[in-house]
This record gives C-alpha cells, structure tokens and sequence, in this order.
C-alpha cells in the first residue's frame, strides 16, 4: 500500500486534505439520506402497503441500516488491508451510491436491501476517515480533524431537518423525487474521489513515528479490553442519538401531537453543531476527558428525558430541552472519539481495527437496543418504550468512568 506518486510534503498534505473533505461530504450525504428515507417513511410505507403497519415494520430500513453498518465495520479493516486506502473508499462509495437505486426498486423487501448496501458503503466511509487522518494530519491537529468528521452527520442531519421544517409538504409529495435528488449527489462525489484520490501506507506509526510499533490484529482487537468498554459506552450513545434523529421526528407527534417532530430533529442536531466547536476547544487544552465526558453524558441524558416527559403538556420546554440535549451530546464527541488517537504507538491500520470492531460492536448492540425498544412500543406503548429508551442511554455513564484517561 504504497503511494501511487512521488509527491512533495506540501502536496501531499493538499492531496490527503481533499480526499478528507471528499469522504466527509460524502458522509454528510449518507446522513441526509438515512434521515431523509426515515422522515418520509409513512409516505413510503403508504406506496409499498397502501396502509398503516406496526412499529417493527416501519422501523425496518431504519433496522438494517444499523445492522448493516455492524457487518460493514466489521469488515472494513480486512478491506482496507487487501486494497489500500484508495481503493476501499472507490467500494464504498459505489455502494452508498444504492441510494440511487433503491428509490426506484419495486417492492419494499427490494428497497430495504438495496439501503442496506447503501449503509454498509457509509459506514466504511467513517472508519476510513481515519487512517486519512492518521496519515496527512498533524498530530496537533487531528483533535479539530476529528470534531468535523464527527459532526458531518449532524450537518446532514440537520440540512434535511431544515428542509422538512420549510418544504415538509413539498417533500412528502414526491418521496421519490426527494431522495433521488439527494443520493444524486454520492454519484458527483465518487466521480470526484476517483480521480483525486491516492494509496498510501496505512500501517505507519504516524502518531509517535519511533520504532516501538507493535503489530495489531484483529485477533488483538477482539482481545483489548479498551475497544470493549470503549464501543458498549457507545452503544448508549448511539442508542440516545440516532433515535433522536431518525425514528423520533416521524414517531413522537404521534403522541404528543402538538410537537413537531422535524423542528426537534433541527434542534438537536444544529446545537450539536455548536457543542461540537465546544467540545473541539476543550479537547484542544489538557482537561481531564473523563470528568468532561461523564457530566456531558448526564446532561445529554436527563435533558432528553425531559423532552420525552414535556412533549405533550409543554412543547415549548421540550424543544428547549432538546436544544440543551444535543448541545451536550456534541460536546463529548469529538473527545471520545479523538481518544484512540491519543494514545501512544498509533498507526492507520490500528486505528482502522480499533474502530471497524469499535463501531461494529457499538452499531450491533444499538441494533438489539432499537429492535426491543419497538417491540416495547408496540406491545405496552410510549410510556414504557420511553422509559427503557432512558435507561438503555445510561450504558454511556456506565463505560465511560473505565477508560483509560489520556490527560493526567
């Protein structure tokens, strides 16, 4: 996996920078893609049915989606290992070009497995933004590197939210039209990847460049207890978050019908924006990640609890505390995801295994969490669902306090 060309520092650093920005928009669009599909699933589910199904059903795609993306991470590392970084990238941005083809399949099972395939290309996208990182990054800069990439789904998220505030009617009319316009966008993206893009060498210690690398495996990975804690933790997060921004706006009017589910979806990602810069610029000082994390995941927890409990009797005070819910959602991420790089002896390749397994496990664990979730739903309603959701957010609190703290 070695470079293609024999470029200057200077150019090379242009080249890598490119390429970052060519996978974070093309994440941006996997994201406006995910909630876009999930915002018009009644109209979707009304062309493939022509009636009202049960939760299980409706939250299907959003299901394989999420089960999609374990099998993707899984498998991310292995391919980026068998075709360097270029070439893993081509893969999985031609397969988050289904996007495309999944509007126009025939059937409902057709166009669930077709966003299945589109799910797997995005969530390779995201892993593979670390070795790029890893390899034309400073390493006094990779904290800012890494807060952008971690707010590039907010930034999709929050574009379509935006848009269904505005133009809901306009949107539902033609669901078609409306996710065919946006997944047209991946096809631009991957023509500019395939001829800016290059190879590099993904196994060099890049974060301390000394001669003390150790080979890592996937066999190692399994076996670390680091990527153990460090992904269950996140399941909770996961659990918190893509609920919040996928199944809720179109499920929570439902029950608290004065709510809109659109502008708690704007509200929750566009102050996970603002946490993100905050959390950028505390992550950029030696405070202590731990504490900062802990009390960020406290707030983003019992604020969106109190979303849940005011939607129906104060609307006014659930957006507000959806605001306050993303705010800190977002000012913990970019440090917990900056952590594998801070830690000592870190290449490209290692990084690749720590997250394909991390976000393999954390995207498996949030898959069983929102499968008993609608059971819950549908079986004793909103009430317990909502409850159970609550408590299941709360794995965060748990894992968070046993990582290893990288600023002492």
């Amino acid at each position: 996996m070695k470079n293609e060309t024999v470029q200057s520092p200077s150019k090379a650093k242009n080249r890598g920078l490119l390429m970052l920005v060519i996978l974070w928009l093309a994440y941006v669009m996997f994201a406006m893609n995910w909630v876009a599909g999930s915002t018009l699933s009644p109209q979707i589910i009304h062309t493939f049915f022509g009636q009202p199904m049960s939760p299980v059903v409706t939250q299907l795609v959003n299901y394989t989606i999420t089960a999609a993306r374990v099998v993707a991470n899984f498998l991310a590392a292995f391919v980026l290992i068998k075709l360097g970084p270029k070439r893993s990238a081509n893969l999985a941005m031609t397969m988050l070009a289904f996007a495309l083809l999944a509007v126009w399949l025939p059937n409902y099972w057709a166009y669930t497995v077709a966003r299945m395939i589109m799910a797997l290309g995005g969530s390779m996208i995201i892993v593979y933004m670390n070795p790029v990182v890893g390899n034309y990054v400073a390493q006094d800069k990779k904290m800012i590197a890494n807060a952008l990439n971690t707010v590039s789904y907010n930034v999709g998220a929050f574009v379509t939210s935006m848009l269904f505030v505005g133009f809901a009617k306009t949107l539902q009319h033609n669901w078609r039209l409306t996710l065919t316009s946006i997944a047209s966008v991946t096809i631009v993206l991957l023509v500019i990847w395939l001829f800016t893009a290059e190879n590099f060498d993904a196994s060099t210690d890049l974060s301390a460049r000394d001669e003390h690398q150790i080979a890592y495996t996937y066999s190692d990975a399994f076996k670390d207890p680091f990527v153990w804690k460090y992904a269950i933790g996140f399941s909770g997060f996961l659990f918190l978050y893509i609920l919040a921004v996928t199944s809720f706006p179109s499920v929570l009017p439902e029950y608290a019908t004065k709510i809109n589910g659109s502008l708690i979806n704007v509200l929750v990602t566009g102050s996970a924006i603002i946490g993100t810069i905050v959390g950028m610029r505390i992550g950029l000082t030696n405070a202590r990640r731990i504490p900062v994390m802990f009390v960020s995941g406290v707030m983003m927890i019992a604020a969106y609890a109190a979303v849940l409990w005011l939607a129906a009797s104060a609307p006014l005070l659930a957006y507000i505390a959806a605001a306050i819910s993303g705010f800190f959602m977002f000012i913990q991420y970019p440090i917990y995801m900056n952590l594998p790089h801070e830690m000592p002896h870190m290449s490209g390749e290692k990084l690749t295994m720590i997250f394909g397994l991390f976000w393999a496990i954390a995207y498996l664990m949030n898959t069983v969490l929102t499968i008993t979730w609608s059971v819950i739903l549908g079986q004793w309603g909103w009430g317990v669902a909502s409850g159970f959701y609550i408590i299941a957010a709360c794995l965060y609190l748990v894992f968070v306090v046993q990582l290893p703290e990288t600023k002492k």
